[in-house]
């Protein structure tokens, strides 16, 4: 039977995440929605980097999750070390929470950015607010492996069979919009600042109509401009 099965010599295809149509689902901004359970940047971070996590049960995500949060919690804490922003009471309960809150989030999404080069970018689209990691968008990169989800983390973008979005597009289609992004601000003296800002022959104005222009608005105008030259280029 085997002998004359025309198919004995066939091999396998190879499994592959952008070959995959399970499920299909709801799409944003041309982006896959997938569900994430359990609710954490852990698990969007593992549907990113293993492809059985999209077909795999519930125990299976749950088990990797697991795995995965107490490896990357063990090796945050072995590693990072003199972060006032990571110090090892957050790190341990931000990766290792159930349910974690805004925060904890921000503070994995900067663990896994620092160990494994995985930035972050969480949305919430009913307050038209967003959050990156690294959390200045001049250190970013569209070489590296990005999560996108939500902010309550129980959905993520999935761009595996198709292309992610331009960031700085995206960015600048989320501001018309009316969104809040926190463009980073500019560092250096007055005089540096105006100089610079000259050079790219900007208008500063200040946040509130009739006040005077000062160093903060300097700082804040360059930072933007600074952020989408850079991402321009990216």
């Amino acid at each position: 039977m085997i002998q004359s099965n025309p198919q004995k010599t066939a091999c396998v295809e190879e499994y592959k995440k952008d070959t995959m149509q399970v499920n299909p689902s709801e799409r944003l901004w041309g982006g896959e929605i997938r569900a994430l359970n359990p609710a954490k940047i852990v698990t969007a971070w593992q549907i990113l980097v293993d492809p059985l996590m999209i077909i795999a049960g519930q125990n299976y995500v749950s088990t990797m999750v697991r795995d995965k949060s107490f490896e990357l919690q063990g090796k945050a804490l072995q590693t990072i070390r003199g972060n006032r922003r990571l110090t090892r009471a957050k790190m341990a309960d931000a990766v290792s929470s159930l349910k974690p809150t805004d925060e904890e989030s921000r503070v994995t999404a900067a663990i896994l950015y620092i160990l494994h080069g995985v930035q972050t970018v969480c949305f919430d689209i009913e307050k038209k607010s967003v959050w990156f990691e690294p959390q200045d968008l001049r250190e970013w990169s569209s070489k590296k492996a990005t999560v996108w989800l939500d902010a309550r983390c129980e959905r993520m973008l999935d761009w595996s069979a198709s292309t992610s979005p331009d960031f700085g597009k995206w960015l600048d289609e989320r501001e018309e919009e009316g969104w809040s992004i926190p463009w980073p601000v500019a560092d250096g003296t007055f005089e540096e600042l105006k100089t610079r800002i000259a050079t790219r022959s900007l208008t500063v104005r200040a946040l509130s109509f009739g006040d005077k222009v000062k160093k903060d608005d300097y700082a804040r105008v360059l930072g933007k401009a600074e952020a989408i030259e850079h991402l321009l280029l990216e």
